[in-house]
C-alpha cells in the first residue's frame, strides 16, 4: 500500500485532487459493474424501479426490480414482466395473464395486479425488456428522489461539498501541524542557544 502511495505521490496531492480521484474510481467501478451486470442479465436495462401502484399488493412504489432476459418459450403465464408499450412513455411492470400462439408468434396479454382491466392489445417478445427475478423493497426510492428536481439539486450540492470542504479542513490541520513544528523548532533553537 505504501508503494502505491509513493508511486501516486499521494501525500503530495491536494485534498481536492484526492477526493476527485476517489470519486472517479468509484464512478468507474460502478459503471463497469453495471456493464457486467447488464451483460450477465442479457438485457440493456436490468434494473427498474416501480413507479405506480398498478401491481399492489405484490409490488409497491419504490421496489427495485432486477430483470433478466428470457427466450419467448421460457416466459410463462404468471411471470411479472417489464415491457414497452406505445400507449405509455415509460416501461410498464405487469403480470402475464394469457399467452396465445398466433401462427408461430407468441402474444403476451398483461394485467396489473391492482387493475380491473387487461392492458390494451398484446405484447410481442420484442416489447419485453425482461422478466422480474428479484424485487427489493424501498431501495428504488433513492432513484425516485433523484428524478425530482430538488432531489438532483440536493445531491449535486452534497457532491460539491464533498469536493470542496475537505480542502478547507485539511488545510487547517496542515496549518496546525506547521505551527506546532515551528514552535518546536523555535524552542529547540532557544534551548541550543542557552
Amino acid at each position: 500500500m505504501e508503494r502505491a502511495r509513493q508511486a501516486l505521490k499521494w501525500n503530495q496531492r491536494a485534498e481536492f485532487t484526492k477526493t476527485l480521484l476517489i470519486i472517479a474510481l468509484i464512478v468507474g467501478m460502478t459503471l463497469g459493474g453495471y456493464g457486467l451486470f447488464t451483460v450477465s442479465m442479457g438485457t440493456s436495462n436490468p434494473l427498474v424501479v416501480v413507479e405506480s401502484e398498478s401491481m399492489l399488493p405484490t409490488l409497491e412504489v419504490g421496489h427495485l426490480l432486477v430483470l433478466q432476459a428470457r427466450a419467448p418459450e421460457q416466459i410463462q403465464v404468471g411471470n411479472i414482466i417489464v415491457f414497452n408499450a406505445a400507449y405509455h412513455t415509460k416501461p410498464i411492470v405487469h403480470r402475464i395473464v394469457e399467452i396465445q400462439n398466433v401462427t408461430g408468434e407468441l402474444h403476451y396479454y398483461t394485467l396489473g395486479d391492482n387493475n380491473d382491466l387487461r392492458d390494451p392489445g398484446y405484447r410481442l417478445h420484442e416489447d419485453i425488456i425482461g422478466v422480474v427475478v428479484l424485487a427489493v423493497p424501498y431501495v428504488g426510492h433513492v432513484t425516485l428522489f433523484l428524478h425530482e428536481p430538488y432531489g438532483f439539486a440536493i445531491v449535486a450540492v452534497l457532491f460539491l461539498a464533498l469536493l470542496i470542504l475537505p480542502e478547507f479542513f485539511m488545510k487547517d490541520e496542515e496549518d496546525d501541524v506547521d505551527t506546532e513544528i515551528d514552535e518546536q523548532n523555535t524552542t529547540e533553537q532557544e534551548n541550543a542557544n542557552a
